[in-house]
Formats: structure tokens, sequence, C-alpha cells
């Protein structure tokens, strides 16, 4: 259900298009609880133990950079017949194409979907350090990440973009970019992991809510002091401390909230885009959904271009729509897709009923042997030879 919020946030953020209060309340840390809630559930089930570093690279490699490639090779296609419906020119296409096929090998990512490799990295160096079984190797990591975060941001950046052409400037930012992004991510996932390690000692229910609300809304009012946040740009705001204040802050108010109300509210839509998260990230803006519906909502009613409550409101009502269409896609992902959410069917094995094996019984006297199904399934019989 966070990461459900989470992803609200980030398509109303793309929706909006004036600097206002809800942004920047938004931006403070509608990315960070991605990377927060990965790294409170990795301690919560430790289940990362049981793996060596390699299966475990192997394991998000499946489900982070193969949807990472497949997304992209299908807006390239998408956005290469859009061109030719529109009769651009082969030397723009031509343009485009490689443009697009060089932010998706240097993995800074074709619009959202940066956002893949930034959380690929950030899991690999978090198993990394993990498996270094060492708190100074922890600590230090930690005090460097912020380092390289902030010296990339504030120095590296800017004076790559003084020094080059823009288009040097993008061949080689790029790369640095998205490396960075995943340094970033990894400090947010050690945040989370401490954070359930912190909480988990609060058994108080009433107590576990009501500091989550206190945190919860003072991310509300923090967030308003630090302006011009936007990770997919590197860019951490005017103050890195509260910064990195209000992304646990944000992130930690909102679990432990929904942690409260989940015991009266279903939350059927929050599981719903929490579960598909990567798919609406992954789609809403890069196959146009996102343009059709502002434009459409334009052409048929109205958007006001101040800030306010009506401008929210319309941005709401954008909102609805924008996910009833997103509602489709994940069904059509999940359905006949499965690898673009990085699932894949496993082999059916020889002598199995639907998937399900079966294996050898010895019957009651007087019976011949045969097979009895060793799990849960539909046929509720035995088969006998």
């Amino acid at each position: 259900a966070a990461k459900g919020w989470g992803i609200t946030m980030v398509v109303f953020g793309h929706i909006t298009s004036l600097g206002n209060p809800i942004d920047l309340w938004f931006a403070a840390y509608k990315i960070p609880i991605f990377f927060i809630v990965s790294g409170y559930l990795l301690c919560m089930r430790q289940s990362f133990r049981k793996m060596s570093a390699s299966q475990y690279i192997w394991k998000h490699f499946k489900s982070l950079m193969i949807p990472y490639f497949g997304y992209s090779a299908i807006v390239m296609l998408y956005n290469m017949l859009v061109c030719l419906m529109k009769g651009t020119g082969r030397a723009q296409m031509y343009s485009k194409f490689v443009y697009q096929a060089y932010t998706t090998l240097s993995l800074r990512g074709i619009s959202a979907l940066w956002f893949l490799p930034a959380l690929f990295f950030a899991q690999v160096i978090f198993i990394l350090v993990m498996k270094a079984k060492s708190n100074f190797v922890r600590i230090a990591s930690g005090i460097l990440s912020v380092v390289i975060t902030v010296y990339t941001s504030d120095t590296l950046l800017p004076m790559l973009k003084a020094m080059l052409t823009e288009r040097q400037y993008k061949i080689v930012s790029f790369p640095i970019l998205a490396v960075s992004k995943g340094i970033l991510g990894f400090w947010f996932i050690g945040a989370g992991y401490l954070c359930f390690m912190l909480f988990s000692k609060i058994k108080e229910r009433n107590l576990r809510f009501v500091i989550g609300a206190v945190m919860f809304v003072a991310t509300i009012f923090l967030s308003q002091r630090n302006l011009h946040v936007d990770i997919n740009l590197l860019r951490i705001g005017d103050s890195h401390l509260m910064f990195y204040i209000n992304g646990i802050l944000g992130s930690m108010g909102t679990i432990l909230v929904l942690e409260y109300l989940e015991k009266w509210w279903k939350m059927t839509y929050l599981e719903f885009a929490g579960k598909n998260s990567l798919i609406i990230m992954a789609t809403h803006g890069t196959l146009g959904f996102k343009v059709l519906v502002i434009k459409g909502w334009k052409a048929i009613y109205t958007l006001s271009e101040t800030a306010g409550p009506r401008y929210y409101l319309e941005c709401t009502g954008i909102l609805a729509e924008l996910m009833l269409i997103e509602c489709g896609v994940v069904s059509i992902i999940n359905q006949y897709f499965p690898w673009l959410t990085g699932r894949f069917k496993k082999k059916t094995k020889r002598g199995s009923i639907h998937g399900k094996t079966e294996k050898p019984f010895e019957g009651r006297a007087g019976q011949s042997k045969g097979y009895e199904k060793a799990g849960p399934g539909n046929l509720d019989f035995f088969i006998y030879r």
C-alpha cells in the first residue's frame, strides 16, 4: 500500500506542471519511499541471507533489468511507428532512435524507466555491503554514498555541463546519473533496513500510529523549505540535510499510518497500485497515455492555469482517468507478458498435471500402486495405472 501511495505521487507529479505546495510535498519522498519500503521488507524477511551475492544479483536482474530492456524496446518501437504515422523525416527518425538507444544502453532510461536501473544498482550495492559482514564497511558505505551523491549533484555535473557541449554532456552524464542514483537509492534502502530494526522495538500499536502521523504531517511543512528536488536529474534540493530527513519522515510516516489503518481500511486501490507499480511506472508516460489524457481533459473540460483547489481537483480527475487506462495495461501485461514484470513461467516437469507434480504412493492392501497429487489443485481424485 505504501508503494501504491508512492506511485500515485509519481503519476500526479507528472501531471502537474506548476510549482505548488503539493508538488513540493510529493517530491520530498515519492521516490525514496520505494527504496525505504524495499529496505524495510529486507530487514523484516531476511530472505537475502539465504542467497549468495550472485544469486541475489541475478534475481534482481531478472525482476528489474529484463523488464527495463523490454519496456525500452517497446517504447522505441512505439515511437518509430508514431514517427511513421506523422510522416517524420528519416534523418529525424534515425536521430531519435540513436538517442533513445544510447539512453537505454547507458542505463539513463527513457522517461520514468530510469528508476529500474537505479533500483537494481541500489540492490547490488546493498547485498555487497551486507555480505561484507563488517559494521565498519556498512557505516563507511553509508557515509560515502552521501558524499558521492552530494559531490555529483553539486560539483561534478555542473562542472561537466559548463565544460562540454550539450551533446557531449549527455553522452558523459547519462551513465554517471544512472550509477549515482543507484548509490542514492542504496542509502535509502539502508535507512529503511535500520528503520525496521528501530520501530520493531515499539510494540504499542497506537504509539506507532502517533509517531507515524507526526512524521507524515511534519513532511508536509518541512518539504516546503527545500526547493528544487528532482531525483531523476539528481537534484536533491537547496538543503541536502532536509532532503534526507524528508525522505525518511515521509516514507516511514506513510508506512506506520497505513499499518494502523489496515485494520479498518482494505486499501484496495493502494494495494493494486503498489503490486503493479513497476508496470505503471514504466508505461504511464512512455507510451503517451499521460499526454493523451491531459490533452483530452483540456479539450473536453478545462485545466486551470493557476495553482489552487480547482487545479488540484482537475489534476486528480486526470489522475483517475489515467489510472483507469493503466488498469487495462496492467491486466494485459500480467496475463500475456508476465516477463515484463520480472515473472517467468517455470517449466512443467514430466509426470505432472497442470504444472503440479505427481508423486507415487503405496495403496492399501489389495490396491495397485498409483499416483497422488503432491499439492492442492483442481483435481481431487487419484490417477491409477
